[in-house]
C-alpha cells in the first residue's frame, strides 16, 4: 500500500470548500471557534486555521432589488454583490433611523464598501449594477446639474454688475465624483439642508480607488477624514475660511461609497494612517479572489420579469425618499429592530469570549463595527422586504438574522485578514510603557571607594 502525503494550500481548500473561510492564525486563535458561530468545525492546517461561516440565505429568498442581482451573480461574487447592492439601495433608504443596541443616539443605514481585486478580476462588476440602481438619482442629477450650469453661463455673460444677477439655484446633488475637492463635498453636504431643511445620503462611486488616493495627495481634495464621520449620523465636520472662492459650513455628512482597486491600490489607500485613524473599520472589504487560468467572473443576463421587478423596487424607494413633486424629502421613520437586538448580543458576545482567549486587540477593535455594518444590512432588507410586502413577519425575522449572521461573520473575517496582523504591530508600537527609575545609590555599599564606583557603572553599562 502507498501513501500519498499531500499539503494542502489556503487556495485549495477555499476551492473545495467554498461555504468556509481561511483566516491568519494570529486573527483567528487555534482550537477555537470563530465567534458567533456555536456549531462551526474548526480545523488546525500548518499556519492557517479554518473556520465555518454562517451561511448567507439562498438567492431567491432576497427582497426584490437584491434577489435578482444575486441569482444572476457568479459564486464568488455572492458577497460582494450583497454589499455593493446595499450600500447603493441604503441611498433610497435615507429617511430610515434605527436603533442600534449599543448606540445612544440613533443611526442610518450608511455602508462604505471596498472591492479589492486583481486587473481584470471582475471588479467591474460594480458600474455593471450601478447603470441599474442608480438610474433614478443619475437622471434626477442631471437635471440638477442642468440647473448648476445654466446658472453658471449666465454669471459669466452678466457677471456681477448692477446687482441684476439671480440669485444662485438651490440644487440637490446626490451622487459625488472621483476626483472632488473637500469644499464642493461640504456644499454638497450643506445643500438638503438648506433645500429640505435635514441632511440627505450621498453616494461616490470610483472605478479606481487610484483617483482617490490621487486626489487626498492634494490639500484641497483631501477627503479622507471627513469621510470618517459620513459613517455616522449627527458627526459632524465643518471648515471656515475668509476666502470668497471657498465654502464654510458645518455639516452632518451621510454618505455611501462603493470603491473598486487592485490589492496596491488599496494598500495606498488603507495607510497605517487609516488603519490607525478607523478608516479600516468603517469598511466592508470584499477580495475577489481569481485563480490562475480562471475562466472570467460574469453575471447571467437579467430576464425582462427581473428588470421590471427591480425598476418597480426603485420607484417605490424614489417614493419613499421623495414627495410627488420632488421638491421635499419624505418624513424621518424609524426601523423597528428591537427584535435582532438578542442575536446581535450574542454574536459579539462570542467575539469578547475569542479576544479574552487570545488577547488580540485587533479582533476586539474589528468585531464592532463588522456588527454596526451587519446590522445596516440587515436592518436594510428588513426595510426591502415591508417595501415589497410580500412576506409575512416571522419569514422576515428569519432571514433578516441570518443575513446578519452571514454577513457580520465575511465582513470581519475580511477585516482580519487583510489588516489584522498590520494592526496588531500599530497598536504594539503605540502601547505606553510606563517610566521607571533605577536608585543605584541603594545597591551601593555605605562606604565604597572610587575604583569600586567605576567597576560598579561598567556592570551596569553606564
Amino acid at each position: 500500500i502507498k501513501f500519498v502525503f499531500y499539503t494542502m494550500t489556503e487556495k485549495d481548500f477555499r476551492n473545495m470548500h467554498p461555504e468556509q473561510s481561511v483566516t491568519a492564525k494570529n486573527a483567528q486563535p487555534k482550537d477555537s471557534t470563530q465567534a458567533g458561530n456555536q456549531t462551526g468545525v474548526d480545523m488546525e492546517m500548518d499556519n492557517v486555521s479554518i473556520v465555518k461561516e454562517h451561511p448567507l440565505i439562498s438567492d431567491k429568498d432576497y427582497p426584490a432589488g437584491v434577489r435578482e442581482w444575486m441569482m444572476t451573480a457568479p459564486g464568488k461574487l455572492k458577497f460582494p454583490t450583497l454589499s455593493v447592492v446595499s450600500s447603493m439601495l441604503a441611498v433610497y433608504a435615507t429617511r430610515v433611523r434605527l436603533n442600534y443596541v449599543y448606540d445612544n443616539c440613533l443611526s442610518a443605514i450608511l455602508l462604505h464598501v471596498l472591492i479589492c481585486g486583481e486587473q481584470s478580476s471582475g471588479k467591474s462588476f460594480a458600474r455593471y449594477l450601478m447603470r441599474y440602481l442608480m438610474a433614478p438619482l443619475i437622471k434626477r442629477d442631471s437635471e440638477q446639474r442642468a440647473e448648476e450650469q445654466k446658472y453658471a453661463e449666465l454669471k459669466r455673460r452678466q457677471g456681477k454688475k448692477d446687482g441684476k444677477l439671480p440669485p444662485e439655484p438651490k440644487t440637490d446633488i446626490t451622487l459625488l465624483h472621483e476626483n472632488l475637492s473637500l469644499s464642493m463635498l461640504i456644499k454638497r453636504a450643506d445643500a438638503p439642508m438648506k433645500l429640505f431643511g435635514c441632511p440627505k445620503t450621498l453616494f461616490q462611486f470610483a472605478d479606481e480607488i487610484g483617483a482617490i488616493v490621487q486626489a487626498s495627495k492634494r490639500q484641497f481634495s483631501d477627503i479622507k477624514q471627513i469621510i470618517k464621520t459620513g459613517y455616522d449620523l449627527g458627526s459632524e465636520f465643518g471648515q471656515d475660511y475668509l476666502s470668497e472662492a471657498s465654502y464654510s459650513a458645518v455639516v452632518d455628512l451621510m454618505l455611501c461609497y462603493v470603491y473598486t482597486g487592485t490589492p496596491a491600490a488599496v494598500n495606498r489607500y488603507m495607510d497605517k494612517a487609516a488603519i490607525e485613524g478607523g478608516n479600516v473599520t468603517r469598511t466592508i472589504l470584499c477580495n475577489i479572489d481569481n485563480q490562475l487560468g480562471e475562466n472570467p467572473l460574469m453575471f447571467h443576463s437579467l430576464q425582462e420579469n427581473q428588470v421590471e421587478s427591480i425598476h418597480d423596487m426603485l420607484e417605490k424607494l424614489m417614493a419613499r425618499c421623495y414627495s410627488e413633486d420632488g421638491k421635499s424629502l419624505a418624513k424621518e421613520s424609524l426601523l423597528d429592530t428591537k427584535w435582532l437586538d438578542s442575536t446581535v448580543k450574542n454574536w459579539c458576545e462570542s467575539q469578547r469570549q475569542q479576544v479574552i482567549k487570545t488577547m488580540s486587540k485587533a479582533l476586539d477593535v474589528f468585531y464592532k463595527r463588522s456588527s454596526v455594518s451587519a446590522f445596516r444590512i440587515a436592518a436594510l432588507m428588513q426595510y426591502l422586504y415591508e417595501v415589497e410586502g410580500k412576506k409575512n413577519k416571522k419569514t422576515i425575522h428569519r432571514l433578516v438574522k441570518q443575513i446578519y449572521l452571514g454577513c457580520a461573520d465575511r465582513i470581519l473575517d475580511g477585516m482580519l485578514a487583510k489588516w489584522g496582523t498590520v494592526f496588531e504591530e500599530i497598536n504594539a508600537d503605540t502601547q505606553i510603557q510606563p517610566y521607571q527609575t533605577t536608585n543605584y545609590f541603594d545597591e551601593l555599599p555605605n562606604e565604597f571607594s572610587r575604583d569600586f564606583l567605576a567597576e560598579f557603572l561598567k556592570r551596569k553599562g553606564l
